[in-house]
């Protein structure tokens, strides 16, 4: 075959790959070997300030899946996520460029192995963060998913700064603390999104019940932090409340 042909023909493979995703940036692609063929769209991410590690969910870049929108599956790959920005980044393995993946070609992702743990799964959701507000779009990790689920929205809130040495120049660094949304769903269409687990927030949710959700927060102290285990008791109990 001439080289002119084979260069047509790279020219087009490339062309419909980044049509597939409507791309208006340039975009960066990958093809995974799991018996399809896949691609990768995103961009080159260069932070015009320093990001905070503390905002990234595994601080570490880990081997993880990428499900995505059209169906395919990019297979152990790379990656990290920031809950302060909510985008997923990896790591192009050649180069060792950071690429933000493209969120609109992204349905879910999977971390392999967190500490041992092949269960963590993120997926990206719809929901209201108020009345008042417009629906968001984040990636939410699955803490629960049977006949009602619970998402966990990594986000973050500045709580202020802090002046650190960067390459031995002075450089005010903000400073930001944890605050999640928890996004429960249930069975008959019923949604609870909440920034507070206390019981104030729990009494909200289902007024007629006072009595047994104090009996359960008496039954299930959680101490100074909330695991998935306690997330997922209180899960199971409030759908109770709600299939009632």
């Amino acid at each position: 075959m001439k080289p002119q042909i084979i260069l047509a023909y790279a020219i087009l493979l490339i062309i419909d790959c980044q049509n597939s995703y409507g791309q208006r940036y340039n975009s960066v692609n990958t093809y995974d070997l799991t018996g399809s063929e896949s691609c990768l769209t995103g961009e080159f991410f260069s932070p015009d300030k320093f990001v905070d590690a503390t905002t990234y969910f595994n601080s570490a870049w880990l081997a993880g899946d990428i499900y995505l929108s059209n169906g395919e599956v990019v297979r152990n790959k790379l990656i990290k996520y920031n809950g302060l920005l909510d985008e997923l980044f990896w790591q192009e393995p050649k180069s060792q460029n950071i690429i933000k993946l493209d969120k609109e070609a992204i349905q879910q992702f999977h971390f392999r192995n967190i500490n041992g743990d092949t269960s963590v799964y993120f997926r990206k959701i719809k929901f209201k963060r108020n009345i008042l507000a417009d629906s968001a779009v984040a990636f939410g990790q699955v803490i629960y998913n049977a006949n009602s689920t619970l998402f966990v929205i990594h986000t973050f809130k500045k709580e202020g700064t802090e002046l650190i040495r960067k390459n031995g120049s002075p450089f005010e660094k903000d400073v930001f603390t944890e605050e999640p949304i928890y996004f429960f769903s249930f069975a008959n269409n019923k949604t609870f999104v909440t920034r507070s687990l206390k019981r104030n927030s729990l009494y909200a949710f289902s007024p007629g019940n006072k009595d047994r959700i104090k009996e359960f927060l008496k039954a299930n102290r959680i101490g100074k932090s909330i695991n998935n285990a306690y997330l997922i008791r209180l899960t199971q109990f409030l759908s109770t409340l709600v299939n009632e």
